[in-house]
């Protein structure tokens, strides 16, 4: 141990000389440049070829050029070779030649083109291959001028000589996790170390954010979740389900590894922000700092940054890394089947993405409609004709209030079939907000999950949509009920200010279309009002279940908006354990805020279910019955008091936007960034009042 304890002497001496620092700086950047430069330079190679392929395929010649796909499955196009699986290229071309999808016959062709050292993912986006440079070349240089070249380049060593040895076992899929975790370590440590550097000035908020993060890199338990953390990141892959479509693997994966590093990170935050203030005044450590010429708030402000500091770390290298391995995830997916394909389309049109959706706007129910059918109800209805001609209790008025919204909420979102002759077998949904999609010229899609019947995924059934009111030229397609859907709508369609029409008719009881596509145009009226053999069934659909989306922006940008809004909650937690920890003990401050975040987080489901709870007339007679409506009340009250007070922050859910690939838009961010300010300002100043009228230090004459 001792001869080992003096070898990391001799080369921590030897990292310091500035010949070696400046010669590794040189190998580093040179190393980068080199390797990312021939990416981008390959990348170039690729939209070369393709440009040509596709040229080939759509000119004059492309049926020549598409026998011999089919035929042999190579073509040779100004003086390159360019081969593909004959069984899969038979499949993108017609018996005569004429090629059906250009962009697919080039992907084949091509995807075996590409080096086997080249990472497909850095190919699909020359910015990726650029920014990666940068980093790598920021953090190499930041390891050999912070001194961390010998610890990191152990880590490197064991990380690299395990997957050596992994590789040699033949345990493919454990190959690349001892480097990994390598690299998540040694990224840590050198952010870590930067800080510390950027935080060594003489202001004294930015000495208490120094020194807090040089007390974490120190403590066990701290660092204990940061190793675990990055140890079980590199570990999730395993757990996917490989024999599932890309696009669930991708959600998986996003959904794990983003809700585990926030969970980490958050737990951490509010360990570390809690026992930092609280052991600062129990130890009396607190003493030597406010007797000295440091305010206050400059000492409540730096642990605060401190923390945030910390927590941004974890969830920078976590987000980076799980953005990384989704990347690799869609490059290394090789589609060789028709199946293969459209589940890769999935994943590109569904998950990485940032759409924009739009929900239908409803008919509202007017204030008088609501009385009048509250009267209606109290008449025609038995249980409650004793109270038709005095005074309604309140609770009752509150039951009878959200039963008649639901019923008619649910009314407007049923389409009910041609033999129900009191309505009609079809509904218009009125949408907008689309200004910018006409605009634009995006494509729009209307996503649906329809129920009805028995709601049988193995039933298939027909229904019929229609742009406007002209339903005389609709489309007609079928639909499996619970199952999510598309179809495709002309963006020609949206008006001058912004709104859209579509028309959806229940056409159950007529035998649907053979296949997944769309038939039109088709005179839906008349269809739905003929006859057909099957049992018809009214339409249904949940509020959030049909909605009109188009692109809103690239999965990069969201993907880094999201974690950026995962950060401004972070921000609000460090400030609460700030504050808490400025007048509680650390175990009650640990309960305190425990207690918040468990409450903020399950607020909005929380407000979903007071809706079934109590509200209603007393259920039967006696104390017993009046005990039970005052404890239900009650409940209900300090409920409804929490969830008005925290459903804000429980509301703020990133990740969960990511993985159904939705837009989260600069409203959402400025909407948490408001939330920073009153929630995590609001505590700060709370916990800066309470520290200038506590007691700090006391002074006994002998102590």
């Amino acid at each position: 141990m001792s001869g080992l304890v003096a070898l990391w002497g001799r080369l921590d001496l030897l990292q310091r000389r500035t010949w070696l620092r400046v010669l590794a700086t040189v190998l580093i950047v040179g190393a980068s440049a080199g390797f990312f430069g021939s990416v981008v330079s390959i990348r170039h190679e690729w939209e070369r070829a393709s440009q040509a392929i596709g040229q080939s395929l759509a000119g004059d010649e492309a049926a020549v050029y598409g026998a011999l796909l089919r035929e042999n499955g190579s073509i040779v196009v100004e003086g390159e070779q360019y081969a593909g699986p004959v069984e899969v290229l038979r499949t993108l071309v017609d018996e005569d030649g004429t090629p059906k999808d250009v962009q697919r016959i080039v992907f084949v062709l091509l995807r075996d083109w590409i080096p086997d050292w080249a990472p497909r993912w850095l190919l699909l986006e020359t910015s990726i291959a650029w920014a990666l440079m940068f980093v790598c070349m920021v953090i190499g240089v930041a390891v050999i001028w912070s001194g961390l070249m010998v610890p990191v380049g152990t880590l490197l060593v064991v990380g690299g000589g395990l997957t050596g040895l992994f590789w040699l076992l033949a345990w493919d899929r454990w190959v690349g996790v001892p480097i990994a975790i390598a690299i998540l370590l040694s990224t840590f440590l050198m952010s870590i170390r930067v800080l510390q550097m950027a935080l060594a000035g003489r202001r004294g908020w930015m000495a208490v954010a120094h020194t807090l993060l040089q007390e974490v890199s120190r403590t066990r338990l701290a660092m204990g979740f940061v190793v675990a953390l990055l140890v079980v990141l590199p570990l999730l892959p395993l757990t996917l389900d490989e024999s599932a479509p890309i696009a669930q693997v991708v959600q998986a994966y996003l959904a794990r590894s983003l809700g585990l590093a926030f969970a980490v990170a958050a737990l951490l935050v509010l360990l570390v922000g809690c026992s930092s203030i609280c052991f600062d005044i129990r130890d009396r450590h607190i003493w030597h700092l406010v007797t000295k010429p440091l305010g206050r708030a400059n000492y409540l402000f730096g642990k605060w940054l401190g923390v945030v500091l910390l927590g941004g770390i974890m969830l920078t290298i976590a987000g980076s890394w799980s953005f990384a391995w989704v990347q690799y995830l869609r490059s290394s997916y090789m589609p060789r089947t028709r199946v293969e394909f459209a589940e890769q389309a999935a994943l590109m049109e569904d998950v990485l993405v940032a759409r924009r959706s739009m929900l239908p706007v409803y008919e509202e129910l007017e204030e008088s409609d609501i009385r009048g059918r509250i009267d209606q109800i109290l008449l025609e209805e038995p249980e409650y004709q004793d109270y038709a001609e005095g005074d309604v209790p309140l609770g009752l008025q509150r039951l009878l209030r959200k039963r008649v919204r639901e019923e008619f909420d649910q009314q407007r979102r049923l389409v009910e079939t041609v033999l129900d002759r009191s309505g009609r077998p079809w509904e218009l949904l009125h949408f907008e907000g689309l200004a910018e999609a006409k605009e634009l010229g995006l494509p729009i899609r209307l996503k649906f999950r329809l129920v009805g019947g028995a709601s049988d995924e193995h039933d298939r059934r027909a229904v019929g949509f229609a742009v406007g009111e002209d339903r005389s030229s609709g489309a007609i397609g079928a639909f499996i009920p619970t199952v999510w859907q598309t179809i495709d709508l002309p963006v020609s369609a949206i008006a001058d200010d912004g709104t859209l029409d579509v028309s959806i008719v229940n056409l159950t009881h007529v035998p649907p279309p053979q296949g997944n596509e769309w038939m039109w145009p088709v005179d839906l009226e008349a269809v739905a009002m003929g006859g057909g053999p099957k049992e018809p069934f009214a339409i249904f659909w949940q509020p959030d279940e049909l909605e009109l989306e188009y692109p809103g922006g690239t999965f990069g940008a969201n993907f880094a908006r999201g974690m950026f809004m995962l950060l401004l909650k972070l921000m609000i937690l460090a400030a609460i354990a700030c504050a808490v920890s400025t007048f509680l003990s650390f175990p009650v401050a640990c309960l305190v805020v425990f207690s918040l975040y468990a409450a903020a987080s399950i607020a909005p489901w929380l407000a979903t279910t007071l809706n079934a709870y109590g509200g209603g007339p007393m259920q039967g007679e006696g104390v017993g019955a009046v005990i039970q409506t005052i404890i239900e009340d009650t409940v209900r009250t300090i409920a409804a008091m929490m969830v008005y007070a925290l459903s804000a922050f429980g509301e703020v859910q990133p990740v969960d936007r990511l993985v159904q690939g939705r837009l989260i838009a600069w409203d959402r961010i400025g909407s948490g960034i408001v939330l920073v300010f009153s929630w995590g300002g609001g505590s700060l100043l709370l916990g800066w009042f309470i520290l200038t009228k506590r007691q700090l230090a006391l002074y006994s004459g002998d102590q």
